[in-house]
């Protein structure tokens, strides 16, 4: 135990060149930053307001509402506003997450991979192959993909519990470890679930046993009331027409996949103009060439390593063009949107062979030590920034667009609102006059009296989506909108109305709801009950 504390304390320390450029002053340039610095700010309005789980939110689409956290991961920005009530601005609380997650996910691959292959030093090094990878520096100081960060922080304790439960060696905490891990994966990004649940599948079915089963189950569950209503419920959204086939024009080559050039720009169609690096890792494809010559000179061959090579070699083969049939067959790869994604699959897969490699060669110590030092040169150019970005929080707190690539989260249907004037208000007349006020007015209720001097119609600022509800003295109405500006249309005779819109749950929301419940207090129930494995473990 004192010496795991020891390597956890290096760890840390050989962390800090990854996330020391997070700590410079404001933000910096990215692809995605500023968007996530927004989507934390609207958080922590919608929590604050009393809205759980968070899905709508009233000042986005250009103050005509998105059901943003519906359909896009909550939990990244949950956490940044956890930090910034701990008394730091908003920009400050999303670096400060982007760090945590950098050194957490270290720490909880060594925890993972010195269990799995039985020796601390293995485990050292498969820790800093998982950070010192260049798609985590991509990540964080290119596109700034704020969940794809948070996600790999929780990939190592999914496969801790079920390799523990395997062995017989469950225990409490690490079942709710794993349980608690899945359910953060599960909302922390969407695309990083879709890649590593097929990987956790495979190797629950390897090495499946009822504490697994309980470890991926409560996940399961505890997570529904964000990915079962989002997975149901995509059917109403445009997603599907402006983002098809999105990933054809993504695939990066061989050639970059071994060694592009650091950038930070974009990946373009093709990749004549590609601005950003899709490398593998120099260090990274030495371990795997290691692992292959073990494997077919001296006939190392394991259930384990043999796995991690073929997961290694399926994401490759998945990221390049020659795949193409594979993804028109499969129906939930296109939703990765770009092939280069899987780069967190080989990455995965390459740190735990790294760690294969030190406990299958003489001299471990001197392995080791020059695995880690290999690694970290390797990756000496991409734990940087490229510019800072200062304009002051108020910046991030005017900018109200939809924050995501092709407002893909509108209904079936509806167009952009980039060139709609922007809402003044939630209610408005649009012909007549008269006066309108609020008593409640809250990003998923809203409650005005209106007085119409003649008869009028008046419009709901906020799409409508599943879910909406309206009165007019407590009497539903139905509204009119047209298909491609969803925006609700009610007429008001000459007279006084108390006016009611609800975003209420829907069939799918409720069911997703109780099973998140249900999974909650069966995740309690265990946690405090008498441990009968651990008892028998103790008596045997």
């Amino acid at each position: 135990m004192k010496r795991d504390l020891m390597i956890v304390l290096l760890l840390i320390v050989l962390s800090i060149p990854a996330v020391k450029d997070l700590f410079k002053p404001g933000a910096y340039t990215s692809h995605d930053l500023t968007h996530h610095i927004v989507r934390t700010i609207h958080m922590d309005k919608i929590l604050s307001q009393g809205q759980f789980p968070p899905r709508w939110t009233d000042e986005l689409n250009y103050g005509y509402g998105y059901p943003l956290f519906l359909f896009n991961y909550p939990l990244p920005s949950m956490m940044a506003v956890g930090i910034h009530h701990l008394g730091v601005d908003y920009i400050w609380s999303v670096k400060l997450t982007l760090a945590l997650s950098m050194v957490l996910s270290a720490i909880f691959a060594y925890i993972l991979f010195a269990y799995l292959w039985w020796d601390r030093r293995a485990g050292l090094v498969s820790a800093l192959f998982y950070l010192y990878a260049p798609i985590r520096f991509l990540n964080v100081y290119v596109s700034a993909t704020f969940g794809n960060a948070v996600a790999f922080m929780f990939v190592p304790l999914i496969f801790y519990a079920i390799v523990k439960a395997s062995r017989g060696e469950a225990t409490k905490a690490s079942t709710l470890a794993g349980a608690l891990s899945l359910t953060g994966l599960m909302l922390s990004h969407n695309i990083m679930a879709l890649m590593v649940l097929p990987i956790i599948g495979l190797f629950f079915l390897l090495y499946a046993t009822r504490y697994s089963l309980l470890a991926v189950g409560l996940g399961l569950g505890l997570s529904a009331w964000f990915w079962l209503p989002a997975t149901l419920e995509k059917r109403l959204l445009r997603y599907d027409t402006t983002l098809v086939g999105f990933y054809q024009a993504h695939w990066p080559t061989l050639r970059q996949l071994i060694r592009s050039p650091w950038g930070y720009g974009f990946s373009h169609p093709g990749t004549e103009l590609d601005a950003m690096s899709f490398q593998i890792g120099l260090a990274h494809l030495l371990v795997i060439g290691v692992s292959l010559i073990l494997v077919f000179a001296r006939r190392r061959l394991a259930k384990l390593n043999i796995f991690f090579l073929l997961i290694f070699f399926a994401s490759v083969f998945l990221m390049l063009e020659v795949s193409n049939p594979v993804w028109k067959t499969v129906p939930w790869l296109p939703y990765l949107q770009m092939p280069w994604r899987l780069l967190a699959v080989s990455v995965f897969a390459a740190a735990a062979l790294a760690g294969w490699v030190v406990v299958n060669l003489p001299r471990k110590t001197l392995v080791a030590s020059l695995l880690s030092l290999a690694v970290i040169i390797a990756n000496r150019n991409h734990w940087r920034i490229n510019q800072v970005f200062d304009p002051g929080e108020n910046y991030y707190l005017a900018i109200n667009n939809t924050t995501t690539m092709a407002s893909e989260h509108l209904p079936q249907g509806a167009d952009k609102f980039d060139n709609f004037p922007p809402a003044t208000a939630k209610l408005e007349f649009l012909s007549g006059q008269g006066k309108i006020s609020y008593q409640t007015n809250t990003a998923i209720a809203v409650e005005a009296t209106i007085t119409a001097d003649t008869d009028s119609q008046a419009r709901f600022n906020q799409i409508y989506f599943p879910g909406w509800r309206y009165w007019l003295n407590a009497q539903p109405v139905e509204a009119t909108f047209k298909p491609n500006r969803p925006l609700p249309q009610f007429s008001i005779p000459t007279g006084r109305y108390t006016f009611s819109a609800q975003f209420t749950r829907t069939l799918e929301k409720q069911v997703a709801d109780i099973i998140s419940l249900i999974s909650l207090a069966g995740m309690i129930i265990y946690a405090l009950s008498r441990s009968r494995h651990l008892q028998r473990r103790k008596k045997s």
